[in-house]
């Protein structure tokens, strides 16, 4: 078996993307090593490139990004699906292996389409936290966009209640998009209501969202939850949360699927990395 493996990541930022050959991990004690079939790209992922992403320590060399991977556990061949956690473990999905620490690894039921899983993770938490961040006493909510946060959003607001409405006056909205479409989001929310946005860098006090209505904004940026991830799982595979995929293109056209990406895509991009 070689110990080495493809992957796909950067020498220095602001590198352009290019497969790599590096050594293939091992994994630790209370760790498991994924063999990856599907790795989602996420903005996330550009920005780590470029270096504008905030890590937890300082970078090492050579980076391969990715958030969100699906495959198998290279020990047992069982489906998973996993959240890399890039902020801290450095262990990105283009990869054909990646080795994380077991917390971050759930099961996925037999058969299940590693493409369509590798979509889950990110945008799933990203989706449940923000709709967590709404509270109680929430009835109405729009949600001011269609790509992956904001349809798992739509898809699981209804188990909660809530009732997704694209016209008229709301308790609620959810911001997946920033810009003009947050500051019509929010104009739909009612004096005292509440507002969540996902994109932070629209949301400057003082600025467009004004303090006199009585509404609050909140920004959530999406934070690991085993049980929350195991919850996204299971209505995958209820059929509950069906993601869109844009378009899946192989490891090697790992630079084109990042250009994709600055270019905006409808559905989720997903990177079909080949076996070892």
């Amino acid at each position: 078996m070689s110990t080495l493996m493809h992957a796909a990541g950067v020498e220095a930022f602001g590198e352009p993307l290019r497969e790599l050959e590096l050594p293939r991990p091992v994994a630790g004690d209370g760790e498991v090593l994924v063999r990856v079939r599907a790795a989602a790209v996420n903005p996330a992922d550009a920005g780590m490139v470029a270096g504008r992403y905030r890590w937890a320590e300082p970078v090492r060399f050579p980076l391969v990004p990715g958030y969100d991977v699906a495959g198998e556990d290279a020990a047992t061949g069982a489906p998973v699906v996993a959240f890399t956690l890039h902020k801290t473990t450095q262990r990105g999905g283009y990869a054909q292996f990646v080795a994380l620490p077991a917390d971050l690894v759930v099961p996925l039921p037999d058969g299940a389409d590693p493409v369509a899983a590798a979509a889950l993770p990110l945008a799933g938490l990203t989706a449940w936290q923000a709709l967590d961040a709404l509270g109680d006493g929430v009835r109405t909510l729009h949600v001011n966009g269609r790509g992956a946060v904001g349809a798992f959003a739509k898809a699981l607001a209804p188990g909660r209640g809530l009732e997704v409405v694209d016209d008229g006056p709301v308790d609620a909205a959810l911001d997946v998009v920033g810009g003009e479409r947050a500051r019509q989001a929010f104009a739909r929310v009612r004096d005292g209501g509440r507002y969540v946005t996902v994109v932070p860098e629209f949301w400057v006090p003082g600025g467009p969202f004004a303090a006199e209505r009585g509404i609050g904004p909140r920004v959530v940026s999406a934070r690991y939850d085993r049980t929350q991830l195991l919850g996204v799982v299971e209505r995958f595979a209820a059929g509950t949360l069906r993601p869109a995929i844009g378009d899946v293109l192989p490891l090697a056209e790992v630079a084109e699927a990042h250009r994709r990406l600055s270019r905006g895509v409808r559905g989720k991009l997903v990177l079909e990395v080949g076996s070892a």
